[in-house]
């Protein structure tokens, strides 16, 4: 498998690890009793050239509202930390950037609910985010049906079995 077919199995890995952490935060977020998730909304992943985290739009078929967020973005996040990532000897780092994308994602909703719905502050709708993300962390490193998220992970450096 030369270089071109080993980037791309990373990106797809890539995109499969954040399509996971999704999915299973979006279902494990209404469940801790913090938050409501947006009704009637779809979530999803693209790729773009703009800066921004997150582009909301109307689905022209279904007319949910859609939150669309920019793996490009979130690529480069990952690898502004990957080295650092590599010279730990422990998860910590690798840990750190998985809350940091598990904010990215919930926090939108988190801070519409805490300060449009319950009539808050912006610190509680922090609060809430970093309870959230916590809780969703404790589970997936603690829970065996979550384990399949890490596992990405683990089969994306085949260099390091």
């Amino acid at each position: 498998m030369g270089p071109k077919e080993d980037k791309q199995k990373s990106v797809e890995r890539f995109y499969a690890l954040l399509k996971a952490l999704m999915d299973e935060l979006f279902e494990y977020a209404p469940k801790s009793k913090h938050v409501k998730m947006p009704f009637n909304v779809s979530f999803g992943l693209v790729y773009d050239d703009r800066n921004s985290v997150l582009f909301t739009g109307v689905d022209q078929k279904s007319g949910k509202k859609m939150y669309l967020y920019n793996v490009r973005v979130i690529g480069r996040m990952f690898e502004e930390k990957r080295q650092a990532m590599i010279e730990d000897k422990t998860t910590e780092r690798l840990f750190s950037w998985i809350a940091g994308v598990c904010s990215l994602y919930i926090s939108p909703f988190v801070y519409d609910y805490v300060v449009n719905m319950q009539h808050r502050g912006e610190g509680a709708a922090e609060r809430t985010t970093r309870q959230i993300v916590r809780g969703f962390l404790d589970k997936l490193t603690h829970d065996p049906e979550l384990k399949y998220v890490l596992y990405k992970l683990r089969d994306s450096a085949p260099d390091q079995k």
